[in-house]
């Protein structure tokens, strides 16, 4: 072994820690048995290299959906969760039996190197997965639901969601962040090409497009469209039910079930991160509380790039001018 590596070893898997600043950072010294979360943008990137492999996100590329199946495929930080519980509320009549939502609901890109087939059956039908793939790259053939969310409020969350897992808490600041990791990811990656592609199959009647504010605000018509689509009959019982399981309360209650912890305890060790969790998919009081408002310089540079990259293409001033159009499709 080189000399400027140290060897940690957590869950019985030996990991190669990653220097800390300009020192070798003993990790099972100085956080017992906890690794080492990013202090800095390039640690925080290293570290995402490493949530899936190559092979695995290839494996997810090449998946066959049939076409009954539904893929949940918003960026980031946009509803997926939401409306994986959703759908899944719906095909189940409510069933909550289930560790952890991914363990029902795979992660394309993710579901190879968690030991999932996405060939296999599951509970039920339709077959349900996550992504956050755009529309160039999603797997075809099967029935698509993205959830569009307003860009500032997706990178507030992304921010949170990140601090305490992949972040040490309070070592990035939430500007660093949006210029430097949010506003820099370039297509496919980015938050602003992923919304063109899907919002360019508004006319496909495979693709069902929704906005995370209309949920929001009228929750049980949003469920009337989903069931539809995914050609789940509709009853008082089931609207009461997905209702009531899909709603932020719930959620929160049963937070170990949309904690990732699936994801987590498999790849953690690659990313070189600790078991340990700060964070959590489903909003609770206290994150509300402490969101970080941006500056009107962010502000005014997010809505830059959204006049460069969906302006330019979609015609649509804003996000509340895309809010106004998917509204409008009911």
């Amino acid at each position: 072994m080189p000399a400027d590596r140290k060897s940690c070893k957590y869950s019985g898997v030996v990991i190669q820690a990653r220097d800390h600043g300009s020192r070798v950072v003993d990790c099972c010294h100085l956080w017992g048995e906890h690794l080492i979360r990013a202090t800095t943008l390039e640690q925080l990137n290293g570290k995402l290299q490493h949530l899936f492999t190559p092979e695995g996100v290839r494996a997810g590329l090449r998946f066959k959906p049939r076409p009954t199946d539904i893929i949940i495929s918003p960026f980031s930080k946009c509803g997926t969760t939401w409306m994986q519980q959703t759908v899944h509320g719906l095909r189940t009549r409510g069933s909550m039996n289930f560790g952890e939502i991914t363990e029902v609901t795979p992660w394309l890109e993710a579901a190879s190197d968690l030991g999932q087939n996405l060939d296999a059956e599951q509970v039920t039908t339709p077959r349900a997965f996550k992504s956050h793939l755009p529309w160039d790259n999603v797997p075809k053939g099967g029935k698509y639901i993205c959830v569009f969310r307003d860009p500032i409020r997706a990178l507030v969350s992304m921010y949170q969601f990140f601090d305490g897992w992949l972040i040490e808490p309070g070592a990035i600041s939430f500007e660093s962040f949006a210029y430097d990791h949010f506003l820099a990811r370039q297509a496919p990656r980015g938050y602003w090409h992923h919304l063109v592609s899907w919002l360019s199959q508004k006319d496909n009647d495979e693709v069902l497009l929704l906005c995370y504010e209309q949920l929001q605000d009228s929750f049980e018509p949003a469920l009337e469209r989903i069931a539809t689509f995914i050609d789940i009959a509709l009853d008082d019982e089931l609207v009461k039910i997905v209702h009531h399981q899909s709603s932020l309360t719930f959620m929160q209650q049963h937070g170990s079930h949309f904690d990732d912890h699936f994801l987590r305890q498999q790849r953690n060790p690659a990313m070189e991160l600790g078991p340990e969790n700060l964070s959590s998919k489903v909003s609770s009081a206290l994150s509300r509380a402490a969101r970080p408002e941006p500056s009107q310089a962010l502000v005014k540079d997010m809505q830059a790039r959204w006049d460069q990259d969906v302006k330019s293409v979609t015609g649509l001033k804003n996000y509340a001018a895309l809010l106004q159009q998917i509204t409008d499709q009911r």
